[in-house]
């Protein structure tokens, strides 16, 4: 749902990053079809403990490698009913 709302508006060749909390790793699985459908790549995914805290956080660092289709981002609310596969 996140990637949908944020590769719109990235422009191609750019940096799409994204924090997520811990144990993103599923929900990074789930997103890799949705993120080529919208013209990116995963480049680079970070974990790390916020600072003076043991709070954990996962940064998604996706480039955009292609223009994402004129259809995308979908009305609102549709992706966090009908997220893509």
């Amino acid at each position: 749902v996140l990637v949908e709302y944020l590769m719109p508006t990235v422009k191609k060749e750019g940096l799409c990053i994204c924090m997520k909390g811990p144990d993103a790793q599923e929900e990074i699985n789930e997103a890799k079809n949705a993120i080529k459908i919208l013209g990116g790549k995963i480049e680079k995914i970070e974990e790390f403990n916020l600072p003076d805290t043991d709070i954990r956080r996962t940064i998604i660092i996706i480039k955009k490698e292609k223009e994402t289709p004129k259809i995308y981002p979908r009305k609102a609310g549709i992706p966090a009913k009908l997220p893509l596969k």
